[in-house]
């Protein structure tokens, strides 16, 4: 009987012990394996992030037309045991939600919705798993893991266990405090009414905290997905309400209440907001490349990712995305910002951007203009009433190449600078790529006109202890906050991660990472890879802190990707007969 652990019961969990049990049936070998999936969170299947319970000011910033790629489990016979078919997402939502017209707003859920389906998703597969004996799920968090005559030994917080084969799944792990969050909690003790949060989720813990009030200044480090959830979580949250009032374009009105605190301060290194996506099908058709132009696209990854080519930076991903995204520019005549240029020269405007994100043109929207008036433009390019400008474009076509990046580009041969220069560029395309829906840029907006959140202080501001709080000073703008929230989700640098699992695999030199700033070294299979001449142990890593190994890895779609298929495929032929 092979003991395989799953440690972290999240969609890629979820995603693992599907693949696991469809390649063993396939194989007729599911009787010679006992699964036991550790996971600490009552929503198995969904994990915290996805949470069900969670509040409903978290949104997704993929839209249920974009969620159409999470596909279906097949029905699967486990020991005589048939366990029916789990539908995709889409046919999972009542059917009057299941195909909007392409000129509807793309509609972007709540990460409970989400989080419910993933739910039940899982206890669909685990519960007669489980009452035929074939998994266990155990609710403690592992903390430790050593590896000895081809035996894992796991220690959680109130037992030991032994195991045949291992595989990671967890996501998001606690890192070492920054300096300056070092700073700021040295300084919150100074004064009882000052409070100092280090994560942006739960938010619930945000709202819980009684130092927050209708007369608290708060600031919130990081401008992206995270604080837009904070900033709901403080307005809506605390009774707040965003009226409409053009339901066409989501413009908003906020209606505060008296929990709501006086002022909400964001900021950030560069200031930069989040560019919307497109409202709907129709406006981000123009946007897709065509079948053709992805296959090239796809072509082009792979060989330079995976030959004896020498590749120096990551020239071949702009150069690739410059083709593409310049056709696509011209293709959109009147709805672009005027000009007359020709493809070549758009192609050469694009690569000179994307290696400097400084770089200024008349068809890119400048850094220098007002963080509000951007936002602005950026909602009316997304609702098409505007032209569009040539970041935009970029950005959206990014996109759509994204998923044959992530596929093609994961597990290169490629030198770690090359691979760290990959991630770092689709990194700050993130901005237009992961997006959040034009109603969210909206109430920001709202909050802007109600003098509610405070945005001249958005880029780099000075920060100050003082007695009563922090001075956030920028040119002639300043205020004291008393609240200062953590919203920026550090990346998966390996060696900066605290918590006691992957310290101890660091110690037990079980893994290592595939550069100073990058997460875990793996094969294609998920597998754990070495540099020093050792045999090769079934330990495996999939998402998050493989980051590097693959890309992509906070995407939700990835999670039901090709790199469980692959891990499942080989756990399943590593079992004997």
């Amino acid at each position: 009987m092979r003991r395989i652990a799953i440690i972290g019961g999240g969609p890629r969990g979820l995603s693992a012990l599907e693949e696991l049990f469809i390649e063993l049936s396939n194989l007729n070998k599911e009787k010679e394996v006992i699964v036991s999936l550790f996971e600490t969170s009552d929503n198995p299947g969904s994990g915290n992030i996805w949470n069900a319970e969670q509040l409903k000011t978290n949104w997704l910033n993929i839209s249920e037309r974009a969620l159409k790629d999470l596909n279906s489990r097949n029905s699967l016979s486990v020991d005589g045991l048939n366990i029916s078919e789990f539908p995709s997402y889409t046919n999972w939502l009542p059917e009057e939600e299941q195909h909007p017209e392409a000129t509807a707003p793309d509609t972007f859920p709540e990460r409970s919705k989400l989080g419910t389906y993933l739910n039940e998703r899982f206890n669909s597969i685990a519960v007669e798993l489980q009452m035929q004996g074939f998994l266990k799920i155990i609710k403690s968090e592992v903390i430790n893991i050593d590896y000895k005559d081809e035996v894992f030994s796991l220690k959680s917080e109130e037992d030991c266990y032994e195991f045949d084969e291992v595989l990671l799944t967890i996501g998001h792990q606690p890192t070492k405090l920054s300096d300056q969050l070092k700073n700021w909690k040295k300084h919150e003790k100074s004064n009882s009414k000052l409070a100092v949060f280090e994560e942006p989720y739960p938010v619930e813990e945000i709202l819980a905290s009684d130092k927050i009030n209708s007369e608290s200044t708060v600031a919130i480090r990081g401008f992206g997905l995270a604080m837009i959830d904070v900033i709901r979580a403080l307005t809506i949250g605390n009774g707040g309400e965003f009226e409409m009032i053009n339901s066409k374009t989501f413009e908003s009105k906020f209606i505060t209440s008296e929990a709501v605190p006086k002022k909400i301060v964001a900021f950030s290194l560069d200031g930069e907001p989040m560019v919307p996506k497109p409202l709907n099908a129709k406006i981000d058709k123009d946007f897709k490349p065509t079948n053709h132009e992805i296959e090239v696209f796809t072509q082009t990854i792979s060989e330079n990712a995976h030959s004896n080519k020498k590749v120096l930076d990551n020239s071949f991903l702009i150069e690739a995305i410059a083709k593409i995204a310049s056709r696509i520019y011209l293709d959109l005549k009147d709805r672009a910002t005027t000009h007359s240029l020709q493809k070549k020269e758009i192609e050469t405007i694009i690569h000179s951007w994307l290696k400097d994100a400084n770089y200024g043109h008349e068809l890119i929207v400048p850094r220098t203009k007002k963080v509000t008036l951007k936002i602005k433009k950026f909602i009316k390019m997304g609702l098409g009433k505007e032209p569009f400008s040539l970041d935009y474009c970029v950005g959206q076509a990014w996109r759509h190449c994204q998923p044959s990046l992530y596929k093609e580009f994961s597990h290169s041969n490629l030198p770690e600078e090359v691979i760290a220069s990959v991630i770092a560029l689709d990194e700050r395309m993130k901005r237009y790529s992961y997006g959040p829906p034009i109603e969210s840029m909206q109430q920001l907006l709202s909050l802007v006109n109600a003098n509610i959140l405070e945005l001249d202080l958005v880029e780099d501001p000075e920060i100050k202890e003082v007695k009563s709080g922090w001075k956030l000073e920028k040119n002639t703008s300043k205020t004291i906050a008393q609240i200062m929230i953590n919203s920026v989700l550090d990346a998966p640098k390996i060696k900066a991660v605290t918590s006691p699992l992957i310290c101890n695999l660091l110690s037990h030199k079980l893994i290592e990472p595939i550069h100073s700033d990058l997460g875990i070294n793996t094969h294609k299979n998920g597998c754990i890879e070495i540099s020093e001449e050792k045999d090769f142990i079934p330990l495996a890593v999939l998402g998050r802190l493989a980051k590097g190994s693959v890309i992509g890895v906070d995407a939700i779609l990835e999670c039901f990707g090709p790199r469980v298929k692959d891990w499942a495929k080989d756990a399943a032929e590593r079992v004997r007969d």
